[in-house]
């Protein structure tokens, strides 16, 4: 038996994982096209252009840039009718700029738990949830994976909810041969630097619908009208909204991080693909279930550790010492039902005083249980696009190298 590195034997992935600067020579372009502009503010220029591009990409009708993928969705949720005291469905298995964009909404989040076998939010569980209350459904493409966006579709008809897809780990991916984001009735997109398309911080909403693209657009620059026809000093505002106007420079990188968004995805497939046919009947280690018709835009890739013996967090160890790039945490809070914004309803910093809209809520912190199951039992395969074929090779007799020795 091969003796683990963490017992004092030789690392499987002895060299680092191979990570270039994912900005070059067409990043510099752009943002030097901006610099010599002499103007980095404004809605048209370069963010117009990174709107259209984009817009053709996704074939999508609308898309209105802004400043992070919590600025989308809230934007979003704002241009799609909600207000306060509406309530907003998604998981709490997610970032939390989602259960942020809900809350500055004055709309209260409410959890719906996950499928074990997807990872993704669950329908069953969403349809038990809606009253007479809900406007909108989050649907979160966790991971890069395609919620069930035909049976999420169906319940807005149903019920009359409208359905809003949290695109912020999904550039790229597909349902149905319809780009994410382009099918539900709008799509919020996060460009930080972890994203797929990343400028260094920055957003996107989408949306097929007319009206729910002006109001975005208002929403997003304090509903000032960006025409000559408004003399300054008559600015109309129209309504209440913050500043969530990106620059041109992040546009400029959007645009060269788009035109390299194809081969990302393609080489992440391709990871992926020798991770379900190399580790995919390893025991006790379960990969996710990919919605039928759909193909991902993959993040790292969530296995599931389904034995007792060891411990999650000893394999963990044990694949850390090998030289494995792992994580064991599905977002920066595994459950935000667990939270004391949630729990306590924590809404200000130097006060305890809950806000009236959301003062009648009450939450169950074991509401979602297979979120809380996937949280304690996660280990999540690294994926990249920068990963030479040697990294991907070496991860695999790592993984192997393991499990042999727990589970012969």
């Amino acid at each position: 038996m091969e003796k683990l590195a963490i017992h004092g034997g030789p690392k499987a992935k002895a060299t680092p994982y191979n990570t270039p600067n994912r900005y070059g020579d067409e990043e510099r372009t752009l943002l030097n096209r901006v610099l010599d502009s002499g103007r980095l503010m404004g809605t048209d220029g370069m963010v117009a252009d990174f709107e259209t591009e984009v817009a053709q990409a996704f074939n999508v009708k609308h898309v209105i840039m802004v400043t992070s993928g919590t600025a989308a969705l809230h934007t979003a949720l704002c241009a799609l009718g909600v207000s306060e005291g509406d309530e907003v469905i998604t998981n709490p298995m997610t970032d939390m700029g989602t259960t942020a964009a809900i809350l500055a909404q004055h709309a209260i989040p409410i959890f719906a738990d996950i499928n074990p076998h997807t990872r993704l939010i669950c329908p069953d569980s969403v349809r038990k949830l809606i009253t007479y209350r809900t406007k909108v459904i989050i649907t979160v493409h966790m991971s890069g994976l395609s919620c069930d966006m035909d049976t999420f579709m169906n319940i807005g008809l149903e019920s009359g909810v409208k359905i809003l897809e949290d695109c912020a780990q999904g550039h790229g991916g597909t349902f149905g041969g319809c780009y994410l984001g382009t099918i539900g009735d709008a799509g919020g997109f996060s460009m930080n630097e972890s994203k797929q398309m990343s400028s260094g911080d920055g957003g996107f909403i989408t949306t097929n619908d007319d009206d729910t693209a002006h109001i975005a657009r208002l929403f997003r620059d304090k509903t000032y009208v960006r025409d000559r026809k408004i003399n300054r000093g008559e600015q109309p505002i129209s309504f209440f909204a913050p500043n969530y106007r990106p620059t041109g420079l992040q546009a400029a990188v959007g645009i060269a991080q788009l035109h390299k968004l194809e081969a990302l995805v393609a080489r992440r497939a391709a990871i992926v693909k020798r991770y379900y046919q190399e580790l995919g009947d390893l025991p006790h280690f379960e990969l996710p279930h990919i919605t039928s018709g759909s193909q991902p835009s993959y993040w790292p890739l969530a296995a599931q550790y389904t034995g007792d013996t060891p411990t999650r967090d000893k394999l963990a160890d044990a694949l850390r010492a090998e030289g494995v790039r792992l994580d064991t945490g599905m977002a920066a809070v595994n459950n935000i039902l667990h939270t004391e914004l949630i729990q306590k309803k924590k809404y200000y910093p130097l006060t305890d005083t809950v806000p009236s809209f959301w003062r009648d809520t009450i939450y169950d912190p074991g509401a979602c249980p297979n979120v809380d199951a996937l949280t304690q039992t996660c280990l999540r395969l690294p994926v990249d696009e920068r990963f030479t074929d040697e990294d991907i090779n070496q991860t695999i007799v790592a993984v192997k190298k393991v499990w042999r020795y727990y589970f012969g």
